[in-house]
């Protein structure tokens, strides 16, 4: 799947590297560096989540209800700028 970033993240320069399979490392500048991330719940629907680290605990999520890991990456982005960069 082709990482589709907002308008924001690319007016702010940042970059997006892939960990593993859903899981991103956000840097760019004067930006906290973060993994934002997918999930499929037990629904089999889509949860979306952001970490300080790769394997640390969960800042931020979203509830198990998104029907494409696309909508829910986009999520992931909101839920980074709405709790990291302006939280």
């Amino acid at each position: 799947m082709k990482l589709d970033t907002p308008q924001w993240f690319k007016q702010r320069q940042a970059k997006a590297d892939e960990l593993s399979p859903g899981a991103y490392r956000v840097t760019g500048p004067n930006l906290p560096e973060a993994v934002v991330g997918v999930r499929v719940g037990d629904s089999l629907r889509w949860q979306a989540y952001v970490r300080s680290r790769a394997e640390g605990p969960d800042l931020a999520a979203s509830q198990t209800e998104f029907e494409s890991a696309r909508d829910a990456l986009n999520a992931a982005f909101e839920l980074y700028r709405s709790s990291i960069i302006t939280g």
